[in-house]
């Protein structure tokens, strides 16, 4: 009777540590993979925090293909920025011009503005992998 008891208690710890190690060694796919930009995510509008960085799950204007992953949370507002300034600045150019030379200073210095904006997105804020 003392061994059949043995026996039961040693299959019951075996099953406890074997549980118990199972569940402590499962990893999420969210810890498997640091979130930066462009790892792939599921929901569009998601947002996450990941060390000082907050991220957006969307479509990255930078990244191709174009699929659902995490980018900055300042991507898609400085790309919104961006092409709202490529798009008026036509206007603003004419207007400018018409003010002789100090207008088209202004305009060009608009022109390397947006530019610029471009560049820093590139590079910087939807840049895949920051």
């Amino acid at each position: 009777m003392v061994t059949t008891s043995r026996k039961i208690n040693r299959g019951l710890c075996s099953i406890a540590i074997g549980l118990m190690l199972a569940t402590s060694t499962v990893i999420t796919s969210a810890e498997a993979a640091a979130i930066t930009n462009g790892v792939a995510c599921k929901k569009s509008g998601q947002t996450t925090k990941s060390g000082s960085k907050r991220y957006v799950c969307g479509k990255n204007p930078y990244v191709t293909p174009s699929k659902l992953t995490w980018m900055l949370r300042e991507c898609p507002q400085t790309f919104e920025l961006y092409s709202d300034s490529r798009d008026q600045y036509e206007i603003f150019k004419d207007i400018l011009s018409s003010s002789g030379a100090e207008g088209k200073a202004e305009a060009e210095k608009l022109l390397k503005g947006i530019s610029d904006l471009e560049i820093l997105m590139k590079t910087q804020v939807c840049k895949k992998g920051k």
